[in-house]
């Protein structure tokens, strides 16, 4: 079998209302933008591959991939994914994230075995507690209905973002969903590397300090909270293990280090206690594996994957934290309306969900990541195509 072709789409997908990202203060997007990857054979089988790229430089990713990769991929063996992943990581050097082809080829492999890919990949594990992912700023009654809301859906932990002025602000966020929820939800909070939410910073710093770091990871161990992720800025090495080795909440981060090497030098330094590789920002799927592989050599830390990916990114993502055994939550963005299964991973027949019964999310037993691309929606959708 031989690769005859690649085949990428911009795609534009409305939200239910405008969205309204903590990271981007004061921004509202109407679309989720998803560059969709299609790679075909001689023999039938296509795999697919997703990523979230940012809209105005989604073309030139697209050029990119038709220009630099599929001169060289097409006619290759597409079962000979580790060195077709090396060739790309090289390409990897003129522009970055090329690793949404490398995730097709997984997809691809799958079905050309007739099996789930991560049974392919050989499995741990058929299923993997999934937390949802907030990702907008809403008043206190909003959130508390929010997460009682996600109890009901079968939710048992809820990740909030910290990008309040103070200390203060951010501990009150947390407070007031703890206090709706009990104990029947775990909490995790996302700092993204620490921006300040106030957009006049007037000579301030908008990343948070290391003493602001340590004192917002103290409070939060008080309230229970699994991991705080991402508090400083992902190159400050020295500030996340001097963080690390001085708090008792566990720091996780890692989600946009540009490749193996970068988390390797993470591990090295013993920086987190919770990696979090992103399939498509920093490595593909292949890399992502060996990072949990590191993890798990080097004091038995954990590998729990960034799962921002959407389209059928999140059953790309659900596949690889399913092949290694170092992973103890998924992450699933989920914050209706306008971030939901539909809008998310709305280019696909039937989005993944968690089941209610147990919170996991549970793979699909079809072959490949087990999601099928709904292609009238691909077209409606589509803006682009090379």
């Amino acid at each position: 079998m031989k690769i005859t072709g690649i085949r990428t789409y911009w795609l534009k997908l409305p939200y239910a209302k405008p969205f309204e990202p903590t990271w981007y203060p004061g921004r509202k997007e109407t679309h989720q933008h998803i560059l969709l990857v299609r790679v075909t054979t001689d023999e039938g089988p296509e795999g697919f591959g997703c990523g979230e790229f940012p809209f105005g430089l989604t073309p030139t990713y697209m050029q990119f991939i038709q220009d630099m990769i599929a001169p060289w991929l097409i006619g290759q063996d597409p079962m000979m994914i580790e060195k077709l992943a090396a060739r790309m990581k090289g390409d990897g050097r003129l522009a970055p994230r090329p690793w949404v082809v490398e995730n097709a080829l997984w997809d691809l492999m799958g079905k050309i075995c007739g099996q789930p890919t991560y049974k392919v990949m050989g499995a741990y594990r058929d299923k993997i507690p999934a937390y949802a992912a907030m990702c907008e700023l809403r008043s206190d009654e909003e959130r508390r209905e929010d997460a009682l809301r996600l109890l009901e859906e079968g939710f048992r932990a809820v990740k909030l973002r910290l990008f309040m002025p103070t200390i203060k602000e951010d501990l009150h966020i947390v407070e007031n969903i703890r206090r709706a929820v009990g104990d029947r939800m775990t909490i995790i909070c996302d700092a993204n590397q620490g921006p300040v939410r106030d957009r006049n910073f007037e000579g301030r710093s908008p990343f948070w300090t290391y003493q602001r770091a340590l004192e917002t990871a103290r409070e939060l161990r008080d309230l229970d909270v699994l991991w705080l992720e991402e508090p400083l800025d992902h190159y400050d090495i020295h500030g996340i293990r001097r963080l690390t080795e001085a708090t008792d909440i566990a720091i996780a981060g890692g989600e946009i280090m540009n490749g193996i090497q970068d988390h390797a030098m993470l591990i090295d330094n013993d920086c987190y206690d919770i990696y979090m590789p992103n399939i498509t920002l920093c490595c593909g799927i292949s890399q992502v594996r060996k990072v949990a592989a590191m993890a798990e050599h080097h004091g038995n830390k954990l590998c729990n994957i960034h799962g921002w990916v959407p389209g059928t990114g999140v059953a790309a993502v659900l596949a690889t934290i399913c092949s290694y055994p170092n992973a103890t939550w998924m992450e699933y963005p989920h914050d209706p309306p306008a971030i939901g299964p539909e809008s998310f991973q709305g280019i696909v027949k039937e989005p993944l969900r968690i089941c209610k019964a147990d919170g996991c999310i549970h793979a699909p037993s079809k072959p490949g990541f087990g999601v099928e691309l709904d292609e009238d929606k691909v077209r409606a959708y589509t803006v682009m195509e090379k």
